[in-house]
């Protein structure tokens, strides 16, 4: 598990989510303060710039809103309403992506950013690009909640692509794990696609040949820019969250990148098997940690072109050139040279198409064909 969901209770994130329920409510005429019982928090803070808000704050709003409002359009209506623009950095550096393939891919890395209900991962298979919606992090939530959440992201996804493709672009099917709700008629109405209940899992497809496009404002260096700034958020979140940024951070600051269990656990006074279970209780483990940690270190010496890619194996924590390239291929389904040639603007596979970014992955459906999803994830989400 990576820390795509963190902690619900963690003041992290702008109230962008939350001041746009409370708009929408307020617009069918129910007072902010009610949509904000609970919560500790009043209208007047949603536009303070400084206002930190927790996953557990808007969750207790979207409750708020089941509860007062009867209209099984609202959570449609919410992800319509959130554009890429209210995401700040995050939904700065989405737009400015070079391609909607760019675009899936890092949605799903930096997601941590988005204050995050549900974990979402994007795959491929012969036909179509996938948003796939995980549930597991909301498994103890009431079932309407859940299903609120889903509704809302599904519609969220739909909107963002449309912001990054400027113009309309609506999926070709929809499918859901849970049985067909009494307004099933609303998501054909929303989504515009066949929409199918029932399923394995909760999805919405695009054809495939979305991935190649180039969004609207597309830009390479503000791109790489902002990646560099979304890594530093992404760092700053995984620092605040116990044993695990701990961990991280000290992975970063030692000699060796590549350090083991038993020498940062001596490092933080404490056995390895103490650190072991500490990791666990978080939800995490050394193994996923040093993953993306050692990536991250690579990845930021690849930005430059004066330092060689043995170098670079060595300060990610790899003695041998060829284990780290393998490991490279696995996190970024390219090679390091390729991913420095794309950093610096130059062109991969001697002018080829660019190699994809969804590597295989599991995949359980049974009348599909297999599906391919970005890389180890867990290794791409901080920097």
């Amino acid at each position: 598990m990576s820390y795509r969901i963190p902690p619900s209770n963690k003041l992290l994130y702008p109230p962008y989510k939350i001041a746009a329920l409370v708009r929408i409510l307020a617009e069918s005429g129910v007072p902010a303060a009610a949509a904000l019982h609970g919560t500790r928090l009043n209208s007047g803070v949603l536009d303070d710039a400084s206002c930190l808000t927790s996953i557990e704050q808007y969750l207790l709003v979207c409750r708020n809103a089941l509860r007062l409002l009867q209209d099984r359009s609202l959570p449609f209506r919410l992800g319509g309403r959130l554009h890429l623009a209210d995401y700040g950095m995050y939904g700065l550096l989405l737009l400015s992506c070079e391609s909607v393939r760019d675009y899936f891919r890092n949605a799903v890395t930096y997601q941590l950013l988005a204050t995050p209900t549900l974990a979402v991962d994007g795959m491929t298979d012969d036909l179509h690009a996938l948003w796939i919606l995980r549930d597991e992090s909301a498994r103890e939530l009431p079932e309407d909640l859940r299903t609120f959440l889903v509704e809302q992201q599904v519609a969220l996804q739909t909107t963002h692509l449309q912001d990054v493709l400027g113009k309309p672009c609506r999926p070709v099917l929809a499918r859901f794990a849970y049985p067909a709700p009494p307004h099933q008629d609303v998501y054909s109405a929303y989504l515009q696609c066949p929409c199918i209940f029932d399923w394995h899992r909760s999805e919405i497809r695009y054809p495939r040949e979305i991935l190649a496009q180039a969004p609207c404002l597309a830009n390479a260096h503000t791109a790489t820019q902002l990646q560099s700034i979304c890594d530093g958020l992404i760092a700053d979140i995984v620092a605040s969250l116990g044993f695990a940024g701990k961990v991280d951070q000290m992975l970063r600051h030692m000699p060796d990148s590549g350090a083991d269990m038993k020498a940062v656990a001596s490092s933080l006074q404490m056995t390895d098997r103490t650190l072991r279970r500490r990791l666990a209780d978080e939800g995490t483990s050394f193994s996923t940690i040093s993953r993306r940690v050692k990536c991250s270190v690579a990845t930021q010496h690849l930005k430059g072109s004066e330092v060689s890619i043995e170098q670079v194996a060595a300060f990610a924590g790899f003695s041998d050139p060829a284990n780290f390239r393998r490991a490279f291929i696995r996190w970024t389904s390219m090679t390091p040279a390729q991913f420095r040639r794309q950093q610096l603007g130059g062109h991969d596979l001697e002018g080829a198409e660019a190699p994809s970014l969804f590597a295989r992955g599991a995949h359980n459906a049974q009348t599909e064909a297999p599906a391919r999803h970005l890389g180890d994830l867990t290794s791409r989400t901080s920097a």
